[in-house]
């Protein structure tokens, strides 16, 4: 790709993020602050399971070999929730996400399926929480990538990596959302680039 086609991608990068600000699709800096604080402290409370990005296992939860600390399973559905609240300026304390953990209050799988819902521990799905509404279907894009990026089991990877991979999947100032109909540019970095806080 060349110097001019770059140019145009980060130009359309700007133009959106301009865009995503009229249009209230970007929180203001002191609730991602505060989602950014209450993050790091869920890393550090180890009574606090990490939520991990997986294709299989969604809404499972075990406990990591190595360190004992729990691993929940999800697809890209905390982030989704997580994002809501922060667009609606609505914040949250450790202990009052410990307890909505607890209740399966807090949707960590898109859909189960009748088969799936049997071995899962948390089976809230998204329901009314997408982000999607009656005019446009959005995708929720990070701007650091949240994928795991190896063969190893979970159990195989050191916590330390977990705990970073956490902070990155459901810290906010991570995310962006762009209209479903042009969620590809949420792929190329020179977009991505545009969309930081």
């Amino acid at each position: 790709m060349g110097e001019e086609m770059r140019s145009k991608i980060k130009e359309l990068g700007r133009l959106w993020k301009k865009s995503a600000k009229q249009n209230d699709l970007i929180p203001g800096k002191e609730v991602l602050d505060a989602w950014e604080r209450l993050i790091d402290d869920w890393v550090e409370d180890e009574t606090m399971p990490l939520i991990i990005r997986k294709g299989s296992a969604r809404g499972q939860e075990f406990e990591h070999h190595s360190s004992g600390r729990k691993i929940i399973i999800s697809d890209n559905t905390f982030a989704l929730w997580v994002y809501r609240h922060v667009l609606k300026g609505e914040q949250f304390t450790i202990s009052e996400m410990k307890s909505m953990l607890v209740n399966n209050e807090i949707p960590i799988v898109y859909i189960l399926s009748k088969e799936d819902r049997k071995s899962a521990k948390y089976t809230k799905t998204l329901g009314k929480f997408s982000l999607s509404d009656a005019d446009t279907k959005w995708k929720l894009c990070h701007i650091e990538p949240v994928g795991l990026n190896s063969r190893k089991s979970i159990d195989d990877i050191e916590i330390g990596e977990l705990k970073d991979y956490f902070k990155k999947y459901a810290n906010p100032k991570n995310m962006f959302l762009l209209p479903k109909e042009i969620g590809g540019l949420g792929e190329i970095q020179e977009f991505i680039d545009e969309q930081k806080v």
